[in-house]
């Protein structure tokens, strides 16, 4: 990690008592990419358990290796209090924990929305509490990304909370304070220190964040390419540059310049024509996936090819279409969304299903977006991500 940290040019403001401290604490950071949990461990001489996704624990062998690291399963989206339980005795045990509150990695660089829940774990645990506020992360390993890039980060680390504060303060003062202290915006931290990305791949994969076209107002995609990605149904394309912004590489000039804005856009477009879609209960899909692997699990246990095939998204259902096509209905989904490398995961009725995409790439996020607004139209609020409830309510 020293090798890899001088590198890639990242660095820590970390105060002598935080990278030294031998007690029990939280870590709170903000998330963008794979290697955050390996950034953030390595300038703490007492490195934290990290809570991990369960997804991303099912696949040998980096499932083995970040459990002997000390991860801990969690099941996205969903309640777990087994995990709970496991927090709470590597604290009494003298441990450390570390996890990232907004649930999943940033698309955009912004700090996503940060669930109240965390108060109540703070008061549950009675430990000091440290932020790991990440700066140039989106520049250096943004989600959608394949390869890393050069370009240069440095992490705050601050202790926003004692172990008397968190005894006598409120939730709701407690959820403002770590709130507070790990918004950030990359875009406008990019903008402002203008570092270079060294990298020929600036665009690749960024059609796994991106899908709705500001030009022709479609849905079908993008197709990426080295430092440039093109529309599927019309004649945009656009350029990214050595900091990570976009023009239009011909034609008009783009209504953005940068992917936070353009994510926004897109979600509120998107929502709103997918409540129109879910309106009408047409007969047939919404949109469909092509070719994909399809994977299952039950349980805890590793995920089991079950064929290759296409699905669709209909008003009321996933209809998955293979060698055991079967309808799954969206009411009884959970927590579907993108994973590690952008796989499409969701829980059915006690078993895990996987969707990979083949040939072309499937932008997880979109799909993500389609059910929860299905949900919300269904009462069913329970089940949103958290950091979409706010969004699909004021578009759907």
């Amino acid at each position: 990690m020293a090798v890899f940290t001088r590198y890639f040019r990242i660095s820590a403001n970390i105060p002598r008592e935080l990278a030294h401290i031998d007690e029990p604490y939280l870590l709170l950071a903000n998330h963008y990419g794979r290697y955050d949990p390996f950034v953030i461990s390595h300038f703490i001489i007492k490195p934290p358990n990290f809570i991990s996704s369960d997804a991303i624990l099912r696949d040998w062998p980096i499932g083995t290796f970040f459990k002997g690291l000390g991860a801990m399963p969690k099941k996205k989206g969903m309640r777990d209090s087994h995990i709970i339980r496991e927090m709470v005795k590597v604290i009494r045990s003298g441990g450390a924990l570390a996890l990232f509150p907004e649930g999943t990695r940033s698309w955009t660089g912004e700090t996503l929305y940060i669930d109240p829940s965390i108060a109540k774990l703070v008061k549950l645990l009675q430990v000091p509490v440290i932020t790991a506020k990440m700066q140039g992360a989106y520049a250096f390993d943004p989600r959608w990304a394949r390869p890393l890039r050069r370009a240069k980060m440095v992490i705050e680390y601050k202790m926003i909370l004692t172990k008397e504060e968190v005894k006598h303060l409120s939730g709701e003062e407690l959820l403002s304070r770590v709130r507070t202290n790990l918004y950030h915006d990359d875009i406008a931290w990019q903008r402002q220190h203008k570092i270079k990305i060294r990298s020929s791949k600036r665009a690749e994969h960024l059609d796994l964040v991106l899908f709705a076209c500001p030009r022709c107002h479609g849905f079908a995609g993008f197709v990426s390419r080295k430092n440039s990605f093109f529309c599927k149904t019309c004649d945009l394309a656009v350029h990214v540059d050595d900091h990570g912004f976009l023009r239009a590489a011909t034609g008009k000039n783009l209504p953005f310049d940068n992917v936070k804005d353009w994510f926004a856009w897109q979600a509120e477009t998107f929502i709103r024509w997918v409540s129109g879609q879910l309106a009408t209960k047409a007969a047939q899909p919404l949109f469909t996936s092509a070719k994909l692997n399809i994977a299952v699990a039950t349980g805890t246990a590793k995920m089991q090819p079950a064929g290759k095939g296409t699905v669709d998204f209909y008003h009321n259902r996933l209809q998955i279409n293979y060698d055991e096509g079967e309808g799954l209905l969206l009411a009884d989904i959970d927590s579907l969304g993108p994973q590690y490398m952008e796989r499409i995961e969701f829980f059915y009725r006690h078993k895990a299903y996987r969707l990979t995409s083949i040939a072309a790439r499937e932008p997880g996020v979109k799909w993500e977006l389609a059910i929860n607004v299905a949900w919300y139209k269904a009462g069913l609020e329970h089940k949103m991500s958290p950091y979409f409830k706010h969004l699909v309510a004021g578009n759907a």
